[in-house]
């Protein structure tokens, strides 16, 4: 059985659905390249993200959960998304920009087999926790199969739908450690998704 901290690392590697989460972007005042202006003239203070500090977010509604399975793409307000990284994730951009589907954790958006009906997707090298410890795809795998769990309602229903045996699956919390076998983790760098049917807009 996994350790409590090793499944905590699992959890925060992967969500319901493809798309989640991205990392908090660095924003600064545009006048002075340099951080010197707005920012109170120190060095360093725009442009470039600097490690530690304080960051006030404010949503309508206020953020109950934190469990990725629990959460949808959009409905689990803006803090998930500056605390979650996932294979894809919306572009921070304004506008029609901001629609588009971009890699986070992955190397790419996904490379589906002729009839769309298998994607896979490719880890970027180096990825690691805060702890030091290697991300693997064994660790999406796990964070995506708790989606499935009844105790983990109200996340995105996509996967469940699409994946083959998604329909019955219960969950790691019931599989006896099987997984689901629609998901295959070849190596450490590399997961497989199959599903029931073309899937163009997978990613």
């Amino acid at each position: 059985m996994p350790s409590q901290s090793h499944i905590s690392r699992r959890v925060a590697a992967a969500a319901v659905s493809l798309v989640l989460a991205g990392g908090a972007a660095a924003c600064g005042p545009k006048d002075g390249a340099d951080g010197a202006g707005a920012a109170g003239g120190k060095p360093g203070a725009a442009g470039a993200p600097q490690k530690g500090g304080t960051l006030t977010v404010l949503n309508s509604e206020p953020q109950n959960d934190f469990d990725p399975a629990r959460l949808y793409t959009s409905g689990g307000g803006n803090v998930p998304s500056l605390v979650f990284r996932t294979l894809t994730t919306r572009n921070r951009e304004d506008g029609a920009a901001g629609t588009k589907v971009v890699p986070d954790l992955a190397t790419d958006t996904g490379k589906p087999n002729a009839d769309a009906t298998e994607w896979t997707y490719t880890l970027k090298d180096g990825l690691k926790y805060e702890d030091g410890t290697p991300i693997t795809t064994a660790d999406i795998k796990y964070g995506i199969e708790r989606s499935f769990a009844a105790e983990l309602s109200g996340g995105a229903p996509y996967l469940r739908d699409w994946l083959v045996g998604g329909d019955s699956y219960e969950g790691p919390y019931k599989d006896g450690g099987k997984g689901l076998d629609s998901i295959v983790v070849p190596d450490a760098r590399t997961i497989v998704f199959k599903l029931r049917k073309p899937e163009g807009e997978f990613p």
